[in-house]
């Protein structure tokens, strides 16, 4: 019985999921300020935001075995009284070796807990930039990556 104790021990310690951050790095970055300079002194009433994110992995086999690419998109839209203020659009990249996990659990990694891990950084980046343009910083509010998987599932 110690035997079958050891062996299944064994067993479970080979399915133990590995996930490694090997990089992560700023892909793209994109800013527009259309009406400058006007656009830093005539704000008038509060400005309106539209954001959009989106999340896209691929399987990297020339990097190794089991190493994924997962690029974190950010698109944001300021304007006020309906003249755009400005815009801005980042993509913010890791990659990630993940091991021992099913495809369906590969997948929820790659689309849920990978970009949890990337947006703070892309964040970061987007207020930085909209503060380098002269604006107030753009402090984009934590992400439903969840609610963005089951979208995409459904679609």
């Amino acid at each position: 019985m110690a035997e079958k104790k050891k062996n299944s021990n064994s067993n479970s310690n080979n399915n133990n999921l590995k996930f490694l951050i090997n990089a992560q790095f700023l892909k793209d970055l994109s800013f527009e300020n259309p009406q400058a300079p006007d656009s830093l002194r005539n704000i008038k009433g509060n400005p309106s935001f539209s954001i959009d994110a989106d999340v896209k992995s691929r399987s990297l086999a020339d990097h190794g075995q089991n190493v994924h690419e997962v690029e974190l998109t950010i698109k944001c839209e300021t304007k006020s009284e309906e003249k755009i203020l400005f815009l801005v659009e980042g993509v913010y990249s890791g990659i990630f070796t993940i091991e021992n996990a099913e495809s369906d659990i590969l997948e929820k990694i790659l689309l849920i807990e990978c970009p949890k891990f990337l947006f703070p950084f892309l964040r970061a980046i987007i207020a930085n930039c909209t503060r380098e343009a002269g604006f107030p910083p753009l402090m984009i509010a934590p992400l439903d990556f969840v609610g963005m998987y089951e979208k995409k599932l459904k679609k």
